[in-house]
């Protein structure tokens, strides 16, 4: 009886072992292939330049790829978090499609259909900001787990421009989160904290390696929070970022920089950002990075239709990015002014 005993604790200790190998095994090779999607097929996609294809493609598969490497023992936090910044701009789109419904109803003095477009428009709001800080959350869980540091407090030394990127990106979408929660009236409940947390992050990052993106980013910091901006040069800082980003290809601060003026209501430096978004001399867009930069194009069109429906009723004109219907010797051929202030 002693003997059978001691065999079947053995025989079990054995499978568990064997079961225990097995997860191992598998969890490695799950690894593995995370690290090879990250290192080789994650950059050509960076090449495609077609944004709603790439935040389509991201929500569609995210639950696919996160589970299926999950379900495996992988852990594929910094793949997740840039999935969820590509899915966010899909949301947010549909978001901003709600926000002109609304302010063209507004100028109609459509009531209903202005009250409808604003909750559709909060709604979607809370889901891009969820997906947001869920990328932001889990960046930060995956890169201080690999670089032993504090975020905020001190810096990692990075071993991958993917590594770095999705540090880059994951710290907008976290500032970009508390913007889109607190106008989702905090559904989300988004720690306010992010926003200080990011700024000293972004130190962390070369300014002139990443487009500008990382000062400019940090300026939009010191714009919108109370008594960030003592001593600081807010304006001075976009413009050099911007030549930064405009020499590599990538107008990223050119969108922050016009977000920053509409937030302060300052409609010259805003005007300002769409011209010169619109007129760089001999541009030409990053080929490594061509998605980063479609989405930048898209973001500041948007920021272009809020404010011509907000004025006008009708989103920027076909070839009119920077130029205004106040400025008619700019105004596209054939277009009259006065049919759109009607």
């Amino acid at each position: 009886m002693i003997k059978a005993g001691i065999w079947r604790v053995l025989a079990i200790s054995g499978v568990v072992a064997v079961a225990a190998g097995c997860a191992s095994v598998e969890r490695g090779a799950t690894n593995l292939a995370i690290n090879l999607i990250e290192r080789r097929i994650i950059p050509p996609q960076l090449e495609i330049d077609d944004v709603d294809m790439a935040c389509r493609f991201a929500t569609a598969n995210f639950p696919l790829i996160s589970g299926g490497t999950r379900a495996f023992g992988g852990d594929p936090q910094l793949l997740e978090s840039l999935l969820l910044v590509s899915s966010a701009a899909c949301s947010e789109q549909r978001a901003v499609e709600e926000e002109l419904r609304y302010l063209r109803a507004s100028k109609q003095n459509n009531i209903e259909e202005a009250q409808d477009a604003r909750i559709g428009q909060k709604r979607l709001l809370e889901v891009t900001a969820r997906r947001q800080l869920r990328a932001y959350d889990a960046m930060r869980n995956k890169l201080e787990a690999k670089y032993n540091f504090q975020y905020g407090e001190t810096c990692p030394e990075f071993e991958r421009d993917f590594d770095e990127l999705s540090y880059l990106l994951g710290t907008v979408a976290g500032l970009q989160a508390v913007v889109n929660d607190i106008a989702s009236q905090q559904m989300v409940g988004v720690p306010t904290d992010i926003a200080p947390k990011s700024e000293r992050a972004l130190k962390c990052i070369s300014n002139a390696k990443w487009w500008g993106v990382p000062n400019a980013a940090r300026a939009v910091v010191w714009s919108i929070l109370p008594g960030a901006s003592e001593g600081k040069d807010v304006w001075g800082t976009f413009r050099l970022s911007m030549l930064i980003g405009e020499r590599q290809g990538v107008r990223l601060s050119h969108v922050m920089y016009g977000l920053s003026a509409l937030a302060v209501g300052d409609t010259p430096r805003f005007r300002d950002a769409t011209k010169r978004f619109a007129n760089v001399k001999d541009f030409k867009p990053s080929q490594q990075y061509a998605l980063v930069e479609s989405l930048s194009g898209a973001v500041m069109t948007n920021l272009s239709d809020r404010y011509w429906s907000e004025n006008v009723g009708t989103r920027t004109p076909v070839g009119s990015m920077g130029k205004y219907w106040d400025e008619e010797a700019a105004m596209p051929e054939g277009m009259n002014v006065d049919d759109l202030l009607n």
